[in-house]
């Protein structure tokens, strides 16, 4: 009998240290992917015309951010990254962000921006725990949409719930909107991901 909460204590040993583990290899590959993707975003140059349409993002690896910046240059658009106090990139901004992800409530900058120029608006970031980033849900619950379009965009290394999508369409439409369209790309899992010129080939036949 006295054997039995000496193997429970080994066996959560155990049990801790490959959570560690795991966690360490998944917030490896998260900053790797952020080095990366820090690359690519240098290559995209802000758009100098007149625009109707704004591409809203918050990105946290930069995935999104890259997908983001290929819209915007695909339509023209003008850029608007969303700045988050929490979920940055390393161990604590991982842990923030599987708590926060089915909130829809989150700290941005700029919390309001005038959107009386524009009348489609791109609105993105990526998918914790099969929802959008809480951070796209606040900017939504925070302006009014009234004669705008809005899409939805979201990169993602397995799936997404509709019921969450559900969710953001209906904050847009109570706030004005129209909301037209979700598109996203599906990476892989870590370590079984698509290169970055799939990724961008993926985005490029979304807009098309």
């Amino acid at each position: 009998m006295k054997l039995l909460p000496k193997m429970m204590l080994w066996i959560f040993g155990v049990l801790c240290l490959l959570v560690l583990i795991a966690g360490g290899v998944i917030v490896g590959i998260d900053s790797y992917q952020y080095r990366q993707n820090q690359k690519l975003i240098e290559q995209f140059s802000p758009n100098q015309q007149a625009s109707k349409t704004l591409v809203v993002f918050f990105s946290r690896s930069g995935n999104t951010e890259v997908m983001a910046r290929r819209i915007a240059q695909l339509t023209g658009a003008d850029v608007l990254p969303l700045q988050s106090t929490r979920n940055q990139i390393g161990v604590v901004g991982w842990l923030q962000a599987l708590q926060d992800a089915r909130n829809t409530d989150a700290d941005i900058t700029p919390n309001k921006v005038d959107l009386t120029a524009y009348d489609t608006v791109y609105i993105g970031s990526p998918v914790w725990l099969y929802s959008p980033a809480p951070q796209v849900y606040q900017f939504a619950k925070n302006h009014d949409f009234s004669g705008k379009k809005v899409i939805l965009f979201n990169s993602m290394n397995s799936k997404f719930e509709q019921r969450f999508i559900d969710d953001f369409k209906r904050i847009v439409e109570q706030n004005g909107g129209k909301f037209h369209k979700h598109l996203y790309v599906i990476r892989g899992r870590m370590g079984q991901q698509m290169s970055s010129a799939e990724f961008l080939q993926e985005v490029e036949k979304l807009i098309q």
